[in-house]
């Protein structure tokens, strides 16, 4: 019975949406990749929102089913039958409602073959972002590899019409691939190679932010941001060529990216108990991320006892024990410290000891509280702790919370917080 619900329900909302769309005279612009979607999408609007009415993605509804009732300005029935009944008769009457925006900003996540189609029967971009292409959603019923991977997130980039634009990340292999083939068509690239339109140089980071000089048409701009992490550059550069394509002027571009911050949960930057330091990025984790956000603990951890609290990374499927084990080397070169939580990440923990992490240094625990618990007792002042891992049965925002200097913070800044999420593990 759920299954034909939800087959009916999202029947419903494709037709609706696409009705809606036919009334819109804005521009499209479209957020793909595995990893960072969100962020990049945010940093987009953040530019573009200080010139254009610009509409976009709530939080990471991104799926077949949050791309429609973005569109339609609808929230979710869930699992009840008397909300989606609401929910579809006010998106039936928003449907015949035009939209003045002027840029609908919209983040497109796949987690199996045949999600991109869905999408794409929906919407059509004017402009395409394709940001990464990484191992998640290796789960059975997902995707088999990375070339599958990359195979079903490229349809975007395919999808775009004669005038679409292709803004591409050049220094990923796979995404840069598209770029190449798409000579003579109007792409646009990105990255630290100089070989991008738009490349980034000269990248300075601290726990104040991330500063690099953007190189552009033979000639150099002063960025700052107040994110932490170098792998960011990947989020603020497409935001800066979608900016200059919506014809804003470069020094308002960089103006407006001091203003972008990062959604919660995804390296906040949150003051710990005992004078300590938390860099909160609890939302999710995978391996291009995990590997990132260490490297960023040992940039920034310098002088400081660096504490690296991970959990599991879900949806590896068969790669599981592999792609946990394959961190153990980044962990012993940028912690002092590790602690982790949950049966997948402990794969971690035991590789990094037989690589020559000191086992005295070493912690496991089954759950983020019980983590926190011991750990509260061994916070140093000064301590750099990162905290990072997939959501499901790890929920690592709880240990964040407990070692939180202002716990009382924790709704505004903290991720899952609301009340659907607090009897969830």
């Amino acid at each position: 019975m759920k299954k034909i619900l939800r087959k009916l329900v999202l029947f419903e909302l494709k037709a609706l949406a696409k009705r809606r769309l036919k009334r819109f005279k804005g521009k499209i612009i479209a957020v793909t990749g595995s990893t960072g979607k969100t962020g990049t999408k945010d940093a987009i609007y953040t530019v573009l929102n200080t010139r254009f009415r610009v509409k976009t993605t709530r939080k990471s509804m991104n799926s077949e089913f949050g791309l429609p009732l973005t569109i339609l300005d609808i929230d979710s029935g869930f699992s009840s039958a008397t909300k989606w009944s609401w929910y579809l008769l006010k998106g039936f009457f928003h449907s015949f409602m035009r939209d003045h925006s002027e840029v609908l900003l919209l983040e497109m996540g796949v987690d199996k073959p045949g999600d991109m189609d869905f999408l794409l029967s929906i919407v059509k971009p004017d402009i395409a972002v394709f940001t990464n292409v990484a191992p998640v959603h290796l789960d059975e019923g997902q995707f088999k590899d990375l070339r599958e991977i990359f195979e079903e997130k490229s349809k975007l980039i395919s999808a775009l019409g004669e005038k679409g634009i292709a803004v591409l990340n050049i220094d990923d292999d796979l995404v840069g691939s598209v770029a190449k083939k798409r000579r003579g068509k109007r792409t646009i690239t990105f990255g630290k190679k100089r070989e991008g339109d738009f490349w980034a140089g000269q990248v300075k980071q601290s726990l104040e932010g991330l500063d690099f000089v953007l190189h552009h048409d033979n000639a150099r701009h002063e960025v700052s941001s107040s994110v932490i992490g170098e792998c960011h550059i990947y989020m603020l550069l497409p935001a800066i060529v979608c900016g200059t394509l919506m014809d804003m002027d470069l020094d308002d571009i960089t103006e407006a990216i001091k203003l972008f911050s990062l959604p919660p949960g995804r390296m906040s930057v949150i003051p710990s108990i005992n004078g300590a330091t938390i860099l909160d990025s609890s939302y999710n984790s995978s391996p291009v991320a995990l590997k990132e956000a260490l490297l960023t603990l040992k940039s920034l951890g310098e002088n400081r006892r660096k504490v690296a609290v991970l959990g599991n990374m879900n949806e590896l499927g068969e790669e599981t024990e592999k792609l946990h084990e394959a961190m153990a080397s980044t962990i012993c070169s940028c912690a002092d410290v590790l602690i982790t939580v949950g049966k997948y990440a402990r794969m971690m923990s035991k590789k990094a000891v037989e690589k020559g992490f000191p086992e005295s240094k070493a912690h496991h625990f089954n759950s983020a509280l019980e983590a926190a618990e011991f750990f509260k007792d061994h916070i140093a002042k000064n301590d750099l702790i990162l905290v990072k891992g997939s959501q499901n049965r790890v929920r690592l925002e709880r240990f964040v919370k407990e070692i939180m200097a202002f716990p009382e913070d924790a709704r505004s800044l903290l991720v899952r917080q609301e009340r659907v999420w607090s009897s969830k593990l």
